[in-house]
C-alpha cells in the first residue's frame, strides 16, 4: 500500500485489523493451519492414534463454535476452545499441551506483511498514533508475542485491543466503540480503518463513522483461483504462499500496466521464482556451490538465484553461461554428408538447407538457386524433375569430400572455442548445475557430453521435462525436473510443452541470442550475442511481466523464513497457473499474449506472432464446430502451425473454454453463477437494471457488477437484503437503493444470489401488490418459476 493512500487523507488515527492484514499465514485458508497442528499432535502423541489432520481440523472447528455457545458473548479464549477437545486427547495430554503446540505452529507460518510494516513505521515516524483491533480467541499478551515475533514490535502501535478478552468485537461493533471511546479528543471521521473483512472491518467501521479502507487483492486473483481449480478439479493443491502477497502489492498499479504486472506476478511469478528457489535448495542439498544458468533465460533467472542465495546465507555462486541450440550447431557440422544433413534439417523443420550450406562453408550452385530459401519439407514436396527429385539434389551437395572437410575444420574450430568458454565459466573441476527452461534438456545435456568429465560433473535442472529426456538420463547424466515428481507434473509440463513460447518469450525477448563465439584481443573467448528481438510496444509488454515476476519473487523472501526449513512448492503448485491460463486463456490473454512473437532459436532469423492470421485460418473450423472435444483437436494441431491454438480460438470465440467449465461448476467462489447471470441477462433488458442481492461486499453482488461490465452491461441501481452492510450512495459504483423502492423503479431486477431468490421474489411481488404497481420482470439463474410468476 502506498503510504499516500492514507496521508492524503490526513487522520488523526489508523486503526489496523491484525490476521490476514498486518500478520498474514503462510497458509491458503485459516483453518489450513489446524491441519498442521493436527500433524504435529498425532506425531507428538497429543491425540488418538488415527486421527488425520482432516479430522483434526473439523474436530477443531466444532470446538470452536461449541466453546461460543458456552458463553453468551461469542468472544472466546484459546483455552475455552481447547477444553473442548479434551475427548479426543491421550491419556498423557492435556488441553494446555495442545494450546501451546497451536500457538508454535501459528507462529511459525505467520510473517509481517511487508507493504504495510512500512506504512507503519511511516505512521510512527509521522507521529500518528496506530491502534490493532482484532476479532480473535488469543489472548492480548500471545497476539503481543506473536506480533513482536513477526517484526511489528510495540514500538508501532499503541493499544491492542482483542475480541477474546474485551468481550466485544469488530463484528458486533463494539470493539470500534472502545477506539472511539480511548480516544475522545478525535473525532470518527479522521480515523481511518484498514482491514480485510467486509463485515467486520469496512462495514461495521463505517457504520461508526470511520473511514475504512478494504485491503484485499484486487479481482483478479479469485478469477485465476477459479479457473485453477475448475482445469484441477476438486482436489487443486493450495498456491503458493507469496501469491496472495503480491496480488496485494498490484492494487495501485496502473490501470495500463496492471494487466502484464498482475499475470507477470501471479501466473508467471509461481512458475519462474519458485523454480529458481527450487533449484537453489536442491543443489545446496547435492552439495553443489556453482550454478550456471544458460543464457538467454539467465538473464531473468541468475538474479532470482543470487537473491534466494543471499536471503538464506548459502555459500554458493551463480554464472551465466552463454549457450544456444544455435552456437551449438558448427558442433554437428563434423562427419556431415548428406545423410546427417537430411537429419539436422529434420531436427530443425524452420532451418533453410542453404542456410546449413553456408554455415558448412559451402555455397549456393547457380542451378539451385531457385530451390534457395527451402526447408526439408518444402524440398520433400516438390515434383521430381528430370534432374531428380529437389532434395536428392540438394543433399548432394552435402557429400562433396571438399565441403566435408571444411565444415569438419569449422566444427573442431568451434569446439574448441566452445570448450574454452566452459571451462572458463564452470572450471575444471567440481560439480556444477546446468539450468535450462525445458522440455528434453538437450543444450545443457550436450555441454555435459562435451566437458571433460562432464557426465561426472554436470546436474540439468529443468522446469518440465517430456519423455525424450530419458536420451540425457540413458547416457549417465543427471537430470532434476521441477515439474517431474509425479504424473500430474508431467502432465503439465507436457502442456507448456505444447506451447511454451509465452513463458520463453518472457524470459528471452529482452536479450540477444547467443549466436556463437570469438576469442578477443587476448584470447579470451567470449559470446557473439544478436540484437534483442522485442521492439517497441512488445518490448513494453515484455519488460512489465518481467517485473510481475520480480515481485513475486521480491516478496518470497518476506514470506519464506532466511533461516531454518524453507517450505517446499512443488512444480504442480507453482505451474498450474501458467498451464491453466494457456488451456483457458481469457479474452484479454489470448489479444495481449497471443499477439506476441516468437523466434525458433535455430539460425533461421525468422519470428512469428502467436496467433497471428495463420494460426487463426487453422483454428477456424474448431470455432466453428460448435461441439466435439474442440481442446483435444486445438491440441491435436501442429504447432508449427498454430503454436497456441487455445489463445486463436479464443481470439475467435471469446469464452470459448470457460462455457463448458461453467457449466461443471467445480471452481469454487461466484465466476461461474456470475457469468451465467449476465448471460442470462444479455438480451433481456434495454440496458437499464436493477442488482438485488444478499451480503454486500461478503455476497456475490460485486462479482456480479465486475462481471457485467465486462460484459458492457451497468446496473441502474443495487439493493442489499442486509442493508446495513451497504452505504449510500454508492456501492462499488452502482446507485443505492432502498430495497423498498426497488420493484417502483421500473427495472428489470437480477437476483444476483441462490439461496434467497425466493425471499427476494416474494419482497419484490408484495411491493409491487402493495403500491398497487405490475410486478416486476425478474431475472434468476435455475428459477424459471420466480421468472414467470
Amino acid at each position: 500500500m502506498n503510504p499516500s493512500t492514507i496521508f492524503d487523507r490526513q487522520p488523526l488515527l489508523v486503526s489496523f485489523d491484525v490476521f490476514d492484514t498486518l500478520l498474514l499465514r503462510r497458509v491458503e485458508q485459516p483453518g489450513d493451519l489446524f491441519e498442521a497442528v493436527g500433524e504435529r499432535a498425532l506425531a507428538a502423541g497429543l491425540i488418538e492414534p488415527g486421527l488425520t489432520p482432516v479430522l483434526f481440523r473439523l474436530a477443531r472447528e466444532e470446538a470452536e463454535r461449541r466453546a461460543r455457545t458456552r458463553v453468551a458473548s461469542r468472544e472466546v479464549e484459546l483455552a475455552a476452545i481447547h477444553a473442548e477437545l479434551r475427548p479426543i486427547l491421550s491419556e498423557s495430554a492435556d488441553p494446555a499441551m495442545l494450546a501451546a503446540l497451536e500457538l508454535e505452529v501459528e507462529a511459525e507460518r505467520l510473517f509481517a506483511n511487508p507493504l504495510l510494516l512500512t506504512v507503519l513505521q511511516d505512521l510512527s515516524a509521522a507521529g500518528i498514533p496506530v491502534v490493532l483491533l482484532s476479532d480473535m480467541y488469543l489472548s492480548p499478551d500471545d497476539l503481543a508475542r506473536l506480533l513482536a515475533a513477526a517484526g511489528i514490535g510495540p514500538e508501532l502501535y499503541g493499544r491492542l485491543h482483542v475480541s477474546g478478552a474485551e468481550g466485544c468485537s469488530k463484528r458486533d461493533g463494539g470493539l470500534f466503540q472502545l477506539l472511539l471511546a480511548a480516544h475522545p479528543g478525535i473525532s470518527p471521521g479522521r480515523v481511518i480503518h484498514i482491514g480485510d473483512d467486509p463485515l467486520s472491518d469496512v462495514a461495521m467501521a463505517r457504520a461508526a463513522g470511520l473511514e475504512a479502507i478494504h485491503y484485499v487483492p484486487g479481482p483478479g486473483l479469485a478469477r485465476l483461483r477459479e479457473r485453477e481449480q475448475s482445469v484441477m478439479g476438486l482436489a487443486a493443491d493450495a498456491p503458493p504462499p507469496p501469491r496472495r502477497l503480491a496480488a496485494l502489492a498490484g492494487r495501485e498499479d496502473d490501470a495500463e500496466d496492471a494487466f502484464a504486472l498482475e499475470f507477470g506476478a501471479l501466473v508467471l511469478g509461481p512458475a519462474v521464482a519458485e523454480y529458481c528457489r527450487w533449484v537453489v535448495e536442491e543443489c545446496r542439498h547435492q552439495g553443489i556451490r556453482r550454478i550456471a544458468p544458460l543464457m538467454r533465460e539467465a538473464a531473468v533467472f541468475a538474479p532470482l538465484m543470487r537473491d534466494w542465495i543471499a536471503h538464506r546465507g548459502y555459500d554458493m555462486e551463480v554464472v551465466a553461461l552463454h549457450l544456444s541450440r544455435q552456437a551449438l550447431m558448427p558442433l554437428e557440422l563434423a562427419g556431415l554428408d548428406a545423410a546427417a544433413a537430411r537429419r539436422i534439417l529434420g531436427e530443425r523443420p524452420h532451418l533453410p538447407w542453404d542456410r546449413l550450406l553456408v554455415q558448412a562453408g559451402g555455397e549456393v550452385p547457380a542451378t539451385l538457386q531457385d530451390l534457395a530459401g527451402l526447408r526439408l519439407e518444402e524440398l520433400l514436396a516438390k515434383p521430381a524433375t528430370e534432374s531428380g527429385a529437389a532434395a536428392d539434389r540438394v543433399l548432394a551437395l552435402f557429400d562433396d569430400p571438399d565441403l566435408r572437410a571444411r565444415a569438419a575444420r569449422l566444427a573442431e574450430e568451434a569446439r574448441e572455442r566452445l570448450l574454452d568458454h566452459l571451462v572458463q565459466v564452470l572450471g575444471r573441476e567440481g560439480p556444477v548445475a546446468l539450468v535450462d527452461l525445458g522440455a528434453r534438456g538437450s543444450t545443457p545435456a550436450a555441454v555435459a557430453r562435451l566437458l571433460p568429465e562432464g557426465r561426472r560433473r554436470c546436474r540439468v535442472f529443468l522446469t518440465y521435462a517430456v519423455a525424450d529426456i530419458v536420451h540425457a538420463l540413458a547416457d549417465g547424466i543427471g537430470v532434476r525436473v521441477f515439474a517431474g515428481q509425479d504424473r500430474t507434473g508431467m502432465t503439465l509440463g507436457r502442456v507448456l510443452y505444447r506451447s511454451p513460447q509465452i513463458l520463453e518469450r518472457v524470459l528471452t525477448g529482452l536479450d540477444g541470442t547467443t549466436l556463437g563465439h570469438r576469442r578477443d584481443s587476448g584470447g579470451r573467448v567470449v559470446p557473439l550475442l544478436a540484437e534483442p528481438p522485442a521492439k517497441g510496444e512488445e518490448r513494453r509488454i515484455l519488460a512489465l511481466l518481467q517485473q510481475g515476476i520480480r515481485r513475486y519473487a521480491d516478496l518470497m523472501t518476506a514470506v519464506y523464513p532466511a533461516r531454518g526449513e524453507t517450505m517446499a512448492v512443488t512444480g504442480v503448485q507453482a505451474l498450474l497457473p501458467l498451464a491453466a491460463a494457456l488451456l483457458r486463456p481469457t479474452a484479454q490473454e489470448a489479444d495481449i499474449l497471443g499477439g506476441l512473437a516468437y523466434d525458433q532459436n535455430d539460425g533461421t532469423d525468422g519470428e512469428r506472432v502467436l496467433c497471428d492470421a495463420t494460426a487463426q485460418a487453422v483454428v477456424q473450423p474448431l470455432a466453428e464446430m460448435g461441439e466435439g472435444p474442440i481442446l483435444a483437436l486445438a491440441l491435436g494441431l501442429r504447432p508449427a502451425l498454430a503454436p497456441w491454438p487455445q489463445g486463436a480460438l479464443t481470439r475467435l470465440v471469446p469464452g470459448i473454454f470457460h462455457q463448458p467449465a461453467d457449466l461443471l461448476g467445480l471452481e469454487g467462489g461466484h465466476g461461474p453463477v456470475c457469468r451465467a447471470l449476465v448471460e442470462r441477462l444479455r438480451g433481456r433488458t434495454d440496458g437499464r437494471f436493477g442488482v438485488l442481492a444478499v451480503g454486500g461486499d461478503g455476497g456475490m453482488g460485486p462479482d456480479f457488477i465486475r462481471y457485467a461490465r465486462e460484459a458492457g452491461l451497468e446496473p441502474a441501481a443495487y439493493a442489499d437484503l442486509m442493508g446495513h452492510l451497504v452505504l449510500p450512495p454508492l456501492f462499488h459504483g452502482v446507485a443505492v437503493r432502498d430495497m423498498g423502492e426497488m420493484a417502483s423503479l421500473g427495472l428489470p431486477l437480477v437476483l444476483v444470489t441462490l439461496g434467497y431468490a425466493e425471499r427476494l421474489a416474494a419482497l419484490m411481488h408484495e411491493q409491487a401488490a402493495a403500491g398497487g404497481l405490475s410486478p416486476p420482470r425478474l431475472i434468476a439463474l435455475g428459477r424459471p418459476d420466480l421468472e414467470r410468476a
